[in-house]
């Protein structure tokens, strides 16, 4: 029946009518099953009651009239234990329910199973049969899987429907790309020209076309540093990096070569800009490490405006009459930047995620945003929505109440900005004297404006893989140290920390492919740079050449699991510093013997941290994967991700582990996770006696205000308190309402 099924699921899936597709099933089920009727029975809350809206074998003429009040009748038996019946003879079960206009008298044996969608149930899937007998293990499989694959469908058709009613309100749930809270009239964006809609094709003047796109790069080159300029004159200036990235890339020889050598096979210009934007997007995509993965949507980007240059030579900038919620399939970073600041007063994005450059800038901007809202945008246009950056909740048409108490929360939230503001130029020490470093987590990418963000104590974690990924070769030595050098440079006489290489995996490299069938556990990180020394001890070098005379490099190693991939570690990098100290002293220059570090983020290590603190002068903690390997979860999975919790006791007790072994040790140990940018998580940690942060730069200051407004004596007694509790959300209400104390809830929701 595997066939069978194959291809129910398909059919049910492509149908874009909910009716149509429950019409297929049931037919294409009685067929399969070889049974006398299949009928789907949905839960109607309105009514309390589930009601019959699709059958192959009952009276059609009962289909949206005949109705099981909620809780009777075997049907909403099974709605109510959310399980499998299978019955030889259904009419001597005690909850049988007779439905006359159905005319199911004939029918004896039955077998139930429950629709259920993200923890709701949606209906019931029912076959019956007129002889009594009770269903194969087999076909009660099949039952089961058909109802998991329609209760998506309904899911999806259900919020669609709901849109499509003009009167209609409520909310739509995606994920929180930016905090803040933002009413406004939506403003659907479509782009003029997508790569899927060009169709490829040849011409016969080579040149012609080099002319024609060497124009268009000029044009789009403006097009970028006027944006760039804009936001440096802006309070957003912290954004130009995003910039940054789409001029790197429209600068980098390799990107361009791709392109030329399309011209040159023949391929129009357009067409050589699509067959290579798609290729590239096409890499980025299939990646599991979410901030690489969002890459894509700035090649995609790019490829689209200069698309829209080479048809389009008119493209005019956006100017909106009145201030806007931006809705769009897919938001890039220059289509924010279009639109005129004051114009802009909210962000919702069907695509994309917390680490895609419309997020990142979104959050630097201080722009409410919402991502992952899978709907018809179409249907939103210019009604009235709200955007509660901090559930990741869109409001559709909010009724009168929910309004004013929104305005009354965003009214708070204005002066929760003008307090964060005050503290930028002040230390970071709690109410009794204890300091804290904040520092960057930076890349190249929005959260990364080097030069400009004078917050920060320093970078706590540098990923150096994005330069790797946008070529076609290895970047050389010399490449990648005046690239470190810049950022070494920025941040003199304060700790830049590094991290080597941690591609290999689910981070392909275009010019070195790895095929694993589990690349979260496989050829990553340390594990490949040790196989290959030869890439290692390139980057090593360039390092150390880039901190010359400057004395504030440290090296982080990733993925690391067990001490020999320390022990080779630290040997390559001994032959790196000699290497490059016996070049330097040619011209009396010197290179300091850096720190090296490792990210504690595979659990093994948690059992090696005696034998691991004398190969080793500092730890970092990766509470995102440590998290994900001690819960066995998929963040980015939307079916796992609501139980994704870094404050699990398991990773609590953890980080206990880690900072007791810090201490006992004398280790200097940070946490560079997205918990140390969130403020429960940063109390928990301080309490637990954790002094070091990196964070995006977009938390830095609200953390820096928390950390002012605290005191680490309170904070011990508050953690006292959580472990008393048995629960998993101790910690988060208990720390909670020590901000709540504070004036601070607004840090965890809208309003102060």
């Amino acid at each position: 029946m595997l066939k069978e099924l194959r291809e129910i699921v398909q059919r049910v899936t492509a149908s874009s009518d909910l009716d149509e597709a429950m019409s297929e099933l049931v037919r294409k089920t009685r067929s399969a099953m070889q049974v006398d009727c299949c009928s789907i029975y949905l839960r109607r809350d309105l009514e309390q009651a589930y009601l019959l809206a699709a059958t192959d074998g009952l009276a059609l003429e009962a289909v949206g009239h005949a109705k099981i009040p909620l809780g009777e009748g075997i049907v909403g038996l099974i709605g109510e234990k959310e399980e499998l019946i299978n019955l030889a003879d259904a009419q001597h079960h005690p909850k049988f329910k007779y439905l006359p206009e159905a005319h199911e008298d004939a029918f004896k044996s039955f077998l139930g199973a429950p629709i259920i969608h993200q923890r709701k149930t949606f209906g019931v899937l029912v076959v019956q049969q007129k002889e009594v007998r009770l269903f194969e293990e087999g076909e009660e499989s099949f039952l089961v899987t058909l109802a998991s694959q329609l209760a998506t469908v309904i899911a999806h058709a259900e919020a669609k429907g709901n849109l499509k009613s003009p009167n209609w309100h409520g909310v739509l749930r995606g994920l929180a790309g930016s905090p803040g809270i933002a009413i406004g009239k939506a403003w659907v964006w479509r782009p003029r020209v997508e790569l899927s809609q060009v169709t490829a094709r040849k011409g016969d003047d080579p040149a012609l076309q080099h002319a024609r796109f060497d124009k268009v790069l000029v044009q789009v080159e403006e097009e970028l540093d006027s944006m760039a300029l804009r936001f440096k004159e802006s309070q957003a200036s912290e954004s130009v990096a995003v910039f940054e990235v789409y001029q790197y890339i429209l600068k980098d020889p390799v990107f361009i070569g791709l392109i030329r050598e399309e011209i040159e096979r023949g391929w129009i210009a357009g067409s050589a800009v699509k067959r290579v934007c798609e290729k590239q997007v096409a890499q980025f995509s299939t990646m599991s490490d979410p901030y690489l993965r969002e890459r894509a949507a700035d090649i995609r980007d790019l490829g689209q405006r200069l698309l829209t240059r080479l048809i389009h030579e008119d493209e005019g900038p956006l100017t909106p009459e009145e201030p806007i919620i931006l809705v769009a399939d897919e938001i890039s970073a220059t289509l924010i930047a279009e639109i005129p600041r004051g114009k802009l007063k909210g962000i919702v994005s069907a695509k994309g995620s917390i680490n895609s450059h419309a997020a990142i800038l979104a959050r630097a901007m201080g722009i409410p945003a919402v991502m992952g809202i899978d709907h018809s945008f179409e249907l939103l246009e210019d009604r009235t929505l709200i955007v509660d950056g901090y559930s990741g909740e869109l409001l559709v048409e909010p009724i009168k109440s929910v309004l004013r108490e929104y305005r009354r929360l965003m009214a708070e939230e204005a002066q929760m900005d003008e307090l964060f503001a005050t503290v930028r130029q002040e230390r970071s020490q709690t109410l009794d004297g204890v300091s804290v470093s904040l520092l960057l987590n930076a890349g190249l990418s929005a959260d990364t404006d080097i030069a400009m963000n004078d917050a920060a104590d320093g970078v706590g974690l540098f990923r150096t893989e994005i330069p790797f990924m946008m070529r076609d070769r290895f970047p050389s030595e010399l490449e990648q140290a005046a690239n470190y050098r810049r950022v070494l440079t920025s941040y003199q006489g304060k700790p830049v920390c590094m991290r080597t290489l941690d591609v290999g995996g689910d981070k392909q490299l275009p010019y070195f492919p790895i095929v694993e069938e589990n690349p979260f556990l496989g050829w990553r990180g340390i594990r490949l740079t040790l196989d290959h020394p030869e890439i290692f001890l390139v980057q090593l070098k360039a390092m150390l050449r880039a901190s010359e005379g400057l004395d504030n490099l440290s090296v982080m190693l990733p993925m690391v699991g067990n001490l020999d991939e320390v022990r080779a570690a630290r040997r390559l990098l001994d032959r790196a510093w000699r290497e490059v100290s016996a070049e330097t002293a040619a011209h009396q220059g010197t290179i300091r013997y850096p720190s090296l570090g490792v990210m504690i983020e595979v659990p093994s290590l948690l059992y090696q941290l005696p034998e691991l603190a004398p190969l080793v002068d500092f730890w970092s903690v990766g509470t995102n994967d440590l998290t994900q390997y001690l819960l066995a979860v998929d963040r980015n999975n939307g079916r796992v991700a609501d139980i994704y919790d870094a404050m699990h006791p398991a990773v609590l007790r953890a980080l206990q582990q880690i900072i007791d072994a810090a201490r006992r040790y004398a280790k200097p140990v940070s946490i560079c996770g997205e918990l140390a940018g969130d403020p429960v998580g940063v109390l928990v940690l301080m309490a637990m006696g954790y002094r070091r942060f990196s964070m995006n730069n977009s938390n830095i200051m609200r953390i820096k205000y928390v950390v002012r407004q605290s005191r680490t004596d309170e904070l011990q007694k508050v953690l006292q308190e959580a472990l008393s509790h048995q629960h998993t959300g101790a910690f988060k209400g208990v720390f909670g309402r020590y901000l709540e104390e504070r004036g601070l809830g607004g840090l965890m929701r809208a309003g102060r």
